[in-house]
């Protein structure tokens, strides 16, 4: 790496689909708009060993490091801070993120990091860096939305308002990641073409309890405007050659207008794309999916969560059981590829809930079945109800993975007080063995236990003895509980 201003690191992490760390490309895009050289280094997608990282340090020389994480890479986050420091102590360790956001005072407090940004990065972070650099530190008292430390003391400043303008942010800077590297499932479109993230809004207006999206983004829906997304898929393709899309909103139908403006600018263009997206049941309807798919919406992708009325209402979902039937039935109708996501081991969720999952994914007939065990990351409502109750199980925040594919000896990280760690694990393996074929055909095809390409992403998909061990013990938790 050459010498740059800013590194912002994105540490690695488990998830075997590699996405692109679309929030430090945010940021880093706006730093390089105001002339400051920055670098992104995303060691999970370059599966770079901790031994190189601080041959990188010293080579980069950076005067700020930025890093942003999920919960279950605090500990990798860590690490990478700590070698930072061991580097050049000087170097300003910030670190952002979701979990950040949630425990910032903790987060600010480890001897390696020097401030904590709350909630969206972007200008947070120039004033940071103006501050840092132009200025010799001697403001942080004034800049919103940071937690930081002095004399030995953690302050925490007020919040900073959440940026209205979507529009006003430079699109991500693209151009300095491993685009080759990323992973993004291709479900409903070409799996041998790239495909590229999109957010084309943040925040969420609604209240489940188990997500921890809006201690970034807040609850408020800001949408970009159907031109300015229309312009970032016209610059994908015309610099990179992008066809394929995912938008990563949580929710992007909630602005139906928006939805309309951009399927007319993508059909009254020559811009011929495939993409995807995450749409709430409620908030979809026939004319609107089937103007979606033929602006190239190929698939689309609900929260469904359980077939349980009342679990939905425990974990506020804001959905009934109509609306699930209905939204499937239309994606179809319109010509769509369909997901849906299910959670095991919910509020007020036991066994006869998770029947009730099955059979209305069976009713569905959904194309792919998404099934995760409910996790409380920290900041959710979720998280503090467990909390409250004595139901936290696990306390190291690098198992805060919400499936047993992605960690050996994976533990659920809360009981509740109709299901136990073991029940919630045989409901998932359950569950999971009842679709698992399905995700496989929609993938492969039918026949796709003939197909080279199923064993070689499947299969032989290994680093080593201990990742074959891992997947013979899920296979033969899948097939036992197939049978039960």
């Amino acid at each position: 790496m050459k010498e740059a201003d800013i590194l912002l690191i994105y540490p690695p992490y488990s998830y075997p689909k590699k996405s692109p760390p679309l929030g430090l490309a945010y940021i880093a895009s706006v730093l390089e708009k105001e002339g400051y050289s920055v670098k992104i280094l995303d060691m999970s997608v370059l599966d770079m060993p901790y031994r190189n990282l601080g041959k990188e340090i010293s080579f980069s020389k950076p005067k700020v490091v930025g890093i942003s994480f999920m919960t279950n890479q605090y500990k990798d986050a860590v690490i990478v801070s700590k070698i930072i420091k061991n580097v050049d102590a000087n170097i300003q360790v910030i670190v952002g993120g979701p979990h950040v956001s949630a425990l910032p005072e903790e987060t600010v407090s480890l001897n390696s990091v020097d401030v904590a940004v709350i909630g969206e990065g972007e200008r947070t972070m120039l004033e940071l860096v103006d501050n840092i650099l132009n200025r010799d530190n001697s403001n942080f008292e004034t800049i919103s939305g940071i937690a930081y430390k002095k004399d030995g003391n953690v302050f925490i400043n007020p919040r900073r308002e959440l940026i209205k303008d979507l529009d006003s942010i430079p699109f991500p800077a693209w151009h300095l990641l491993p685009l080759h590297k990323y992973s993004v499932p291709a479900t409903g479109a070409d799996a041998a073409k790239s495909v590229f993230a999109i957010l084309s809004s943040r925040g969420c207006p609604y209240q489940c309890v188990f997500c921890d999206s809006y201690t970034i983004f807040g609850r408020k829906f800001r949408g970009r405007s159907a031109q300015n997304i229309f312009d970032e898929l016209q610059y994908l393709n015309e610099i990179f050659n992008a066809t394929q899309f995912d938008f990563v909103d949580d929710t992007i139908t909630i602005d139906k207008d928006r939805i309309y403006k951009l399927c007319n600018l993508i059909l009254s263009s020559n811009l011929q794309i495939k993409w995807m997206c995450n749409a709430r049941v409620d908030t979809v309807n026939l004319e609107m999916l089937q103007m979606m798919n033929k602006a190239g919406c190929a698939r689309i992708e609900f929260g469904v969560e359980s077939g349980d009325e009342e679990v939905l209402k425990r974990i506020k979902k804001g959905i009934k059981i109509n609306e699930i039937k209905t939204a499937h039935k239309m994606a179809r109708k319109a010509g769509m590829s369909i997901g849906s996501f299910v959670m095991v081991g919910n509020l007020g969720e036991d066994f006869s809930s998770i029947i009730k999952t099955k059979e209305l994914l069976k009713e569905i007939d959904t194309d792919d079945v998404y099934i995760s065990i409910a996790t409380p990351f920290p900041g959710t409502e979720l998280y503090k109800i467990a909390n409250n109750n004595g139901w936290l199980k696990v306390q190291d925040w690098s198992k805060y993975v919400t499936a047993p594919t992605y960690l050996p000896n994976y533990q659920p990280i809360m009981e509740t007080d109709k299901m136990k760690s073991y029940e919630i694990l045989k409901a998932f393996f359950y569950l999971h063995s009842q679709f698992a074929g399905r995700k496989f055909q929609t993938r492969y095809g039918n026949a796709f236990f003939i197909k080279p390409r199923f064993y070689k992403e499947v299969v032989l998909s290994v680093k080593n003895w201990r990742d074959i061990k891992h997947k013979i013990k899920l296979a033969k938790e899948l097939i036992t509980n197939y049978f039960h």
